[in-house]
């Protein structure tokens, strides 16, 4: 994807994933990819993986992995007429003095990519939270 596609917040949909492939466990697979114009998700058969590239270079990078057992929940937030993008907020659990608490990891997509966003959130859905009985 040409830097341009980028800078106007078109996603890349299953790209290159070797940067986070190093943290794969035995028999972990890539589901589906998103990259953004600096930050990636990618959902495997195990959890996401969130790529948060920080600082002016880009060479600053944060690899978070949530396990899908942690995951509790998901939403969606549409973007307002002055929002430049939307939000896909996870609900993960934790637990704290023995109670298990949920806490939203907000991940934002450019408005211009609403539907790539809704594509994670059905992902999300179907392969971390819905039964085997519930799937399609």
């Amino acid at each position: 994807m040409g830097l341009l596609n980028k800078a106007m917040g078109r996603a890349e949909v299953n790209e290159d994933v070797d940067y986070v492939r190093q943290y794969f466990s035995e028999g972990e697979e890539v589901i589906q990819s998103f990259h953004f114009f600096r930050d990636e998700l990618i959902l495997t058969n195990y959890g996401i993986y969130f790529m948060d590239v920080q600082g002016l270079t880009g060479k600053k990078v944060e690899v978070r992995f949530v396990p899908k057992t942690d995951i509790a929940n998901v939403a969606f937030e549409t973007a307002g007429r002055l929002d430049f993008d939307v939000d896909i907020k996870i609900g993960l659990k934790y637990g704290f003095l023995g109670k298990t608490m949920i806490k939203a990891f907000h991940f934002k997509v450019p408005k211009s990519q609403t539907e790539e966003a809704k594509e994670i959130v059905k992902l999300v859905k179907t392969h971390y939270l819905l039964s085997d009985e519930l799937k399609p």
